[in-house]
C-alpha cells in the first residue's frame, strides 16, 4: 500500500513538473529574447549541455533592459559539485567568461543548480527578491 501511494505521488510530481516546464516554455516562447538574454543562454549551453535550461528576464520596467535575470541550470555536471556555492559560482562563470568575469547587467539569480535527479526530487523555483535599486549598470541611484 505504502509503495503503491509513494508511486501515485512521484507520478504526481512528474505531471506537475511537466506542466511548470510547458508553462514556462509557452510565456518564454511568446517574448522575443534580447542579445543579452541569448548570449546567456548560449554560454550555460555551451558550458553544462543542460537536460534542462532556463533563462527567465526579470528586469522590471521596460523588459528590453534586460537588466536582471534569473537562471535554472539542469546538469549532470553538477554531480559530486558540493556545496551549492561552488554551482552557482560555477554558473556564474559559465555566464562571465566573456565579460572578464564581470556581469555586464545589474542581477542574477541562480533559481535552481541542480543534477537532473535532484530537480526530479524538488523541482519547485524560490521568487527571486525585491531589487535594492541601482540603475541596471550596477550604479545607485
Amino acid at each position: 500500500e505504502l509503495l503503491r501511494a509513494h508511486a501515485a505521488l512521484m507520478r504526481c510530481r512528474v505531471v506537475a513538473f511537466m506542466l511548470a516546464r510547458l508553462a514556462r516554455r509557452t510565456l518564454a516562447m511568446s517574448t522575443t529574447a534580447g542579445p543579452r538574454e541569448l548570449r546567456i543562454r548560449g554560454a550555460l549551453e555551451a558550458a553544462f549541455a543542460p537536460a534542462h535550461l532556463e533563462v527567465l528576464n526579470e528586469s522590471h520596467g521596460r523588459r528590453e533592459d534586460e537588466s536582471h535575470f534569473k537562471v535554472v541550470v539542469i546538469s549532470e555536471k553538477f554531480d559530486g559539485v558540493k556545496p551549492l556555492i561552488k554551482r552557482h559560482r560555477m554558473v556564474t562563470s559559465a555566464i562571465t567568461a566573456d565579460t572578464d568575469g564581470e556581469l555586464d547587467f545589474h542581477s542574477l539569480s541562480v533559481g535552481a543548480a541542480k543534477t537532473p535527479a535532484e530537480w526530479g526530487l524538488k523541482s519547485d523555483i524560490a521568487a527571486s527578491p525585491k531589487c535594492a535599486g541601482g540603475d541596471g549598470r550596477g550604479m545607485a541611484r
